[in-house]
Formats: C-alpha cells, sequence, structure tokens
C-alpha cells in the first residue's frame, strides 16, 4: 500500500482513537510486520537471546506452585461443597503449560519471502497461515498450537483447549528475572500465571470442564455461591473513571477483575509455601528493610506502571474486558488484608475496601 493509505489507516485507528501523536519508526513497524507474518522464526532469534533454558525451569517452578496453591485454596473454600471441589481440582490438574515458545517450532520452508515485492510477501504469508489452519480440518486438535509469538508481551488461557500460554515476551523484567528474588518474581510474573489459571474458573471459563467441553459441573448451589461473589466484583468494579470521563461496566470486565484478584491472592499463597520450604515468613525483612510481603505488593504494581492516553483511555473503558491498569492494582490490592497489613492501611482509608470482594 503507498503512504497514502498507510497514513489514513494511521490517522483513523491510531491517532483519532489512541492519541498516538506519531508513527512508530520504519524499524518498529518492520519488526511488527515480521512478527505477524513470521512469529516463530523471529521467535527461534528471540527466545536465544532472551530466555535461555534456566529461566524457563524456574518459570515452571513458578507455575507449579501457584498451581498448588489453588488446590489448596480450593481445598479450604466455604462456600463449595465436595462434589464440586473435586470438580475444580480436576480442571486444575488438566490444565497444560506452555510456557516461552512451542516444543517444536513452525516449519516455514513452503512460504517463499523474497525482497522484491513487501505486497507480494504479505500475501504469500497470509496464504500460508490460512492454509495452516486449512489442514487442522477433520483432525485431532492440537493443545500444543500456540495463538501468540514468542516476542509477545502478553499471555492467555484457552478454556476450549484447558491450557495456560505464557510467551518468552511477557517473561522478562519488570514480571520476571532470572535474577529477581521469589517474592518479586510472584508478585510480579506470579500474578500474571495466577490470573491466567483463574481464567479457567472465572465467569466464562467456570462453564468449560477439563476436557475442554462446555459443562455445566458446578452443584445449583455452588452456582448460587459463586455468582454472589462475582456479583461483588462487577458491582466493585462498575465506577466512575474519571481520567477517561466515562463510566465502567462491571460486567464486562468481571472475568478479567476476578482473575486479576485471584491471581493475586494465590500466587501470595504460594509464596508464603515457597518462603517456608526457606525458613522464612512473609514478614521476614530483606537488606533493603522490606518485608517479603512488601516486595511481593511492589512487584505487582511496578509491572502494571504504565501512561496511556485519555483517548485509548476512553476506548479501553467502554471496549475492553480489562480494567484501566491503576484500577487492576488499586482494586484487587483493596480487596486484600494482606495488603493493609504489609503497609499499615488503617480501616476507611482508600486501599482498604470494607465490602473485601474474592471469588478465589
Amino acid at each position: 500500500m503507498n503512504k497514502a493509505i498507510y497514513s489514513e489507516n494511521f490517522n483513523f485507528f491510531s491517532h483519532t482513537l489512541a492519541g498516538t501523536p506519531e508513527q512508530a519508526p520504519r524499524w518498529r513497524r518492520c519488526v511488527h510486520s515480521a512478527d505477524n507474518a513470521l512469529g516463530e522464526a523471529l521467535g527461534q532469534a528471540y527466545v536465544a537471546r532472551a530466555f535461555p533454558p534456566e529461566s524457563k525451569e524456574r518459570v515452571l517452578k513458578l507455575v507449579n506452585a501457584i498451581k498448588a496453591a489453588l488446590d489448596q485454596d480450593i481445598s479450604q473454600l466455604s462456600w463449595m461443597t465436595p462434589q464440586t471441589k473435586k470438580q475444580a481440582s480436576a480442571k486444575l490438574h488438566g490444565i497444560l503449560d506452555k510456557i516461552g515458545y512451542p516444543d517444536k517450532w513452525r516449519d516455514y520452508s513452503a512460504l517463499t519471502i523474497t525482497p522484491n515485492s513487501y505486497l507480494e510477501n504479505v500475501h504469500h504469508a497470509t496464504a500460508f497461515e490460512f492454509n495452516r489452519w486449512v489442514q487442522k480440518i477433520g483432525k485431532p486438535i492440537d493443545r500444543y498450537d500456540w495463538t501468540m509469538t514468542p516476542p509477545t508481551i502478553n499471555a492467555y488461557y484457552d478454556a476450549q483447549f484447558n491450557t495456560i500460554n505464557f510467551p518468552a515476551g511477557i517473561l522478562q523484567p519488570p514480571f520476571f528475572s532470572d535474577q529477581a528474588d521469589d517474592a518479586a518474581n510472584f508478585g510480579g510474573e506470579g500474578a500474571v500465571i495466577g490470573h491466567e489459571i483463574t481464567h479457567g474458573f472465572d465467569d466464562e471459563g467456570r462453564k468449560f470442564d477439563a476436557n475442554g467441553n462446555l459443562h455445566d459441573w458446578w452443584t445449583p448451589e455452588d452456582a448460587k455461591n459463586y455468582d454472589e461473589r462475582g456479583k461483588c466484583i462487577s458491582d466493585e468494579y462498575t465506577q466512575e473513571i474519571p481520567e477517561a470521563g466515562v463510566k465502567q461496566n462491571g460486567l464486562l470486565t468481571q472475568g478479567e477483575d476476578t482473575a486479576d484478584n485471584g491471581g493475586l491472592y494465590i500466587a501470595l499463597i504460594a509464596l508464603e509455601n515457597t518462603l517456608k520450604q526457606q525458613g522464612k515468613t512473609l514478614d521476614t525483612k530483606g537488606d533493603d528493610g522490606l518485608t517479603e510481603l512488601q516486595r511481593f505488593f511492589l512487584a505487582f504494581a511496578n509491572g502494571w506502571c504504565e501512561e496511556e492516553r485519555p483517548e485509548i483511555m476512553r476506548v479501553q473503558v467502554l471496549t475492553n474486558p480489562h480494567s484501566l491498569p491503576k484500577y487492576r492494582v488499586n482494586n484487587t490490592v483493596a480487596n486484600m488484608p494482606e495488603f493493609a497489613r504489609a503497609f499499615g492501611c488503617a480501616k476507611g482509608k482508600p486501599l482498604v475496601h470494607e465490602n473485601a470482594c474474592r471469588v478465589w
């Protein structure tokens, strides 16, 4: 496409809707394009530089600790019957962990890329990807297939495959570092891992079973109890967002908000269990004078330290199932008495909710 067409696309979607003042530099757009078309080829080079085997091994330990924490949490829930607890535990143990990059890299040998025409390269790459999906028809599902590329700074839970997926891009600072202590990694990456696992049990994910089938495995009593707790979350997040000039619909963001709250809670349980094995507690102080509990919450907040323009804030609040970063942090920690204890927040303060919500 020529410059005029590209500029018009940018002016509407990026400038008008998102408030972006200028286009990204050409090199960044080229990298983005390569990631779209040849994500796993680019991913191999990225992983070789940014995500060594030692990092993957440590992330897997985080995942296992957080899964164990959720299993522990499920067994102790007062509002869930033993029958449903058994099904929840079975689903948890059925989750497939996909960390960093695919076990088998994609073969691009059938794709022709030349330096002659960018548009032709896009056409070839699009046809290659379309054909790859067509070849899946009539064959068993592949739970090991990825829908995000390794450099992506994001993660997802797939309800129909019952998998958690963490590209190497989000397994970097400030979320995770193989040089960071456990409190920082559990507060940063652990909260993300807990978030994705909790999606298997949020208002949508809970409707799928361990095999990814749409199946109601809840007793009527437990489903009612769940809905009551879910309503606490949706009511809490239905709020005015002054910086965006609009009101947030808590029903739109309920799944993500539930995952934020549950993810941070089980990440904290996992950290506490890990520290016990080391002869420490959440109140143990480090060389910086901060307790393990304080470093955990600071790492969580630091991971969401972002700046957004008013235009994109407004679009996000009205259309996106994720709350703005500020509220993903503040509402979540305000529901946890552990945060109030860590920083001495008294009852009635903004980050201490009188009606604290909790599902998981």
